[in-house]
């Protein structure tokens, strides 16, 4: 951490402090944390061995002090780890209503998604900057998927390089039967003025009904394991993938989510009477919403109605 708290109770930047005989706590815990003069890391202030605070658990590496640093600097408005005492976390920069924060280690999806629910319980809006290590290639894991965002009709993941001093944005995102995740990426230096231009959209990668249909067929074959379980619930609702007609297959936004399991999603709509027991029936699915900030309940009205004009 950048910020400790002195004895009497005042707030202390890491970068101006000079050691002095004196204790110091952590803002959130109230624990006691020690002054590190960095050598190889930025000067900082560090909890004892064995603290359970819960605002710096996971610890900071290099990079992260770095992020916090820069942030600060690209936005001179905002307040470095500001406590906030109601929802007990410390974001790393917060600006008005949007908390910062930078992921460069891995994170349990359980924490992750506790901390946001609590941001938006108290009207919180996080920004989340995803470090070197956590930057997807064609795979998103729950943490990527968990911070992407929905912009004017693109899904973005937002990344930060502090030691290149560089915002990055991930944007126009979507999933191929065969090469997983696709983007476009616009990249900002410091401390450029953040404009979102989505105007140079790619259609991605071909994509053919039929050869993802035979591509689905080849993976129930070779005995992949969630091939297996989509097969096993087509069979509760009287279907198989073989069954599936040819729209089915066809590519939607919505595989972004869902993936190979939207043929699920699709077939239940052949099955269902309305809307209602569709939701019903798409239960079986037992699908965990990994995104705290895309509406679930908009996603599937949505998917819902597309099924509607493919089937046509």
């Amino acid at each position: 951490m950048l910020i400790a708290q002195s004895e009497k109770g005042q707030l202390v930047d890491s970068r101006h402090y000079h050691k002095k005989k004196e204790e110091l706590f952590c803002p959130s815990c109230h624990q006691a944390v020690v002054f590190r003069k960095g050598k190889v890391k930025i000067s900082h202030f560090a909890h004892k061995a064995h603290s359970c605070c819960t605002s710096f658990s996971e610890g900071e590496t290099k990079e992260h002090l770095q992020g916090k640093l820069l942030l600060e600097q690209w936005f001179p408005g905002g307040e470095l780890e500001a406590y906030l005492p109601k929802l007990k976390q410390r974001p790393d920069l917060l600006l008005k209503k949007m908390p910062i924060e930078v992921q460069c280690s891995p994170l349990p999806i359980k924490r992750f998604m506790q901390r946001n629910q609590n941001y938006l319980a108290y009207g919180y809006y996080p920004w989340w900057l995803l470090g070197e290590k956590l930057a997807p290639k064609r795979h998103f894991g729950p943490i990527q998927k968990g911070s992407t965002y929905f912009y004017h009709g693109c899904l973005c993941l937002w990344l930060i390089r502090p030691f290149k001093k560089e915002l990055c944005l991930l944007y126009d995102i979507k999933w191929h039967y065969h090469f997983g995740m696709s983007y476009q990426i616009i990249n900002w230096s410091a401390f450029e003025t953040i404009k979102l231009d989505f105007s140079q959209q790619q259609n991605g990668f071909l994509w053919k009904a039929q050869d993802y249909r035979y591509f689905i067929y080849r993976k129930l074959a070779d005995k992949n394991i969630r091939t297996i379980r989509l097969q096993e619930k087509l069979y509760f609702i009287h279907l198989t993938v073989q069954d599936l007609p040819d729209w089915c297959y066809l590519p939607s936004f919505f595989h972004f989510f869902f993936e190979d399991d939207l043929l699920f999603l699709r077939a239940c709509f052949i099955k269902a009477s309305d809307f209602n027991h569709w939701l019903q029936m798409i239960k079986g699915l037992e699908h965990v919403w990994l995104y705290p900030f895309i509406s679930q309940k908009k996603v599937l009205w949505q998917l819902y109605q597309e099924c509607r004009k493919l089937c046509c």
